[in-house]
């Protein structure tokens, strides 16, 4: 699937022009146009990059341009006290600064002195950290000084939005992968739109708390698991989202830790997902676990769910997860009598009552439309496409959680089926923080004890609202 980018985590504000306002007019007899020369001579670069004193600038810019050091002096000092901040920008930043989730920098081409007289015109504070191109030893656009400041702040190119008003200096941060915004009077305006979206607040929403996203049960007893956070990746495709590596694992557990009331074995469900959602470190890791998931496979197409043949528990449904694994590898072919199964199974509707772990019918239709997405594989999509075009549309304006509407939306998307009435549904139901409440995802197979994961359901709808072919607009219209 195609996902809308995620908003930035980080905002880099030029200062002069975009924070700050100022005029080259002066009482001097320096006129607007020499001002502005001298601003762009090798001389004032030196000094910009803190390879000479402001004083020294100044000496020098009077040799080259004939004129007296104390003009020079007083035009920069007019020049200076015109600066004044751009209250709008400011406003909005102060707005910015109270979502953890975004970082606020500013990234300046400007002398030492320069910077130090600027202390009392503007609240520091709201910056994570500011960076000058005196103290770095480079100014934009030269692509060290971009990267120079991506390291400081450990954040790579498209985790980050560059506003400056000057062409070059954003070409050269897109260079690197970094979003770029040549200011104008819509840049606000044009970040508000980033942000606040629903997909931007859904997205925010996570960028705080996916960590720590913990599952509740419809008995609302809390508990961390595995499955939800790779739920939240798979369905983004952001690893950084969560806390989650391989390690030294060769298989995955549903639970991160032991759970009161019994053991539970590794199972082949999260062991499946973690294989597309994180991918472990070699392939040859990888073929060797698929290796051993398909011993579990039993002789009607099932496959067991845990490592553990005293366990001997099946889902049609877990099957289709495993399934899409192994199509992603490029190894579904050897499991003719699963994909059976899985036609099976929407053929006969065997889904609409939920399956043993899986008791939304539309969290059903929507796994096995990954299943589908897995690979471009022509026997699979033939064999499964129109049939679940079909019973998906069955589904179509149907009451349901914000989970039920987002897998419905996804699965629609894929597969080219209009839904503007459930897109718009799903925006009702987002939440004033951003989120979606989570619905019931997953049961436990032995006591129907329902399990619901807010993050789950608030990265499905991000992904949903950020399909293109049935987005709407907030008014209702294409």
């Amino acid at each position: 699937m195609d996902f809308s980018q995620a908003p930035p985590r980080a905002v880099i504000f030029d200062l002069g022009d975009v924070l700050f306002a100022w005029s080259a007019n002066t009482t001097t007899t320096i006129s607007v146009q020499e001002l502005r020369k001298i601003l762009s001579t090798p001389v004032w670069y030196s000094y910009e990059c803190g390879q000479i004193t402001r004083d020294a600038c100044y000496e020098l810019s009077a040799r080259q341009f004939s004129l007296q050091v104390s003009e020079i002096v007083e035009a920069f000092a007019q020049a200076r006290g015109s600066l004044q901040p751009d209250d709008t920008i400011v406003s909005f930043l102060r707005e910015l600064k109270k979502d953890p989730a975004i970082q606020l920098y500013a990234m300046s081409n400007i002398g030492k002195e320069d910077f130090d007289e600027l202390a009392t015109k503007m609240d520091w504070l709201l910056f994570d950290q500011v960076f000058t191109s005196a103290a770095a030893g480079m100014r934009k656009p030269d692509q060290g000084f971009y990267r120079h400041v991506l390291d400081s702040i450990g954040l790579v190119g498209d985790q980050v939005i560059f506003i400056d008003d000057k062409e070059e200096n954003v070409q050269a941060a897109q260079t690197l992968g970094i979003r770029g915004l040549v200011f104008d009077g819509s840049t606000v305006h044009t970040l508000r739109n980033i942000f606040d979206s629903p997909v931007g607040k859904g997205w925010r929403y996570l960028f705080r708390n996916a960590q720590h996203c913990d599952s509740v049960t419809d008995g609302g007893v809390t508990f961390a698991d595995n499955f939800a956070k790779l739920l939240m990746v798979d369905s983004l495709q952001d690893r950084t989202l969560v806390n989650l590596n391989w390690g030294s694992r060769k298989t995955w557990n549903f639970f991160t830790a032991l759970v009161p009331g019994g053991y539970f074995p590794d199972d082949l469900d999260t062991t499946a997902l973690a294989l597309t959602a994180l991918q472990p470190p070699s392939t040859k890791t990888a073929s060797s676990i698929l290796d051993v998931m398909a011993k579990y496979v039993n002789d009607d197409g099932t496959f067991q769910i845990y490592f553990d043949r005293d366990r001997t528990r099946v889902d049609p449904i877990v099957s289709a997860n495993v399934l899409a694994c192994f199509y992603y590898y490029n190894r579904g072919h050897e499991f003719k009598r699963t994909l059976e199964l899985v036609r099976s199974t929407l053929h006969n509707r065997s889904y609409i009552q939920g399956t043993r772990y899986y008791p939304s019918p539309d969290c059903c239709l929507g796994l096995i439309g990954r299943l589908l997405r897995s690979s471009s594989d022509t026997h699979l999509q033939a064999t499964l496409g129109q049939l679940l075009k079909s019973r998906v549309s069955e589904r179509l304006g149907l009451c349901g959680s914000a989970l039920d509407l987002a897998m419905r939306i996804i699965t629609c998307t894929q597969l080219r089926i209009p839904c503007e009435d459930d897109y718009r549904a799903l925006l009702s139901l987002q939440c004033e923080d951003g989120s979606w409440e989570g619905g019931w995802m997953y049961q436990y197979g032995s006591t129907g004890v329902k399990i619901g994961n807010r993050g789950v359901t608030t990265a499905m709808a991000v992904a949903a609202l950020s399909s293109g072919d049935n987005a709407v607009q907030e008014n209702g219209t294409k």
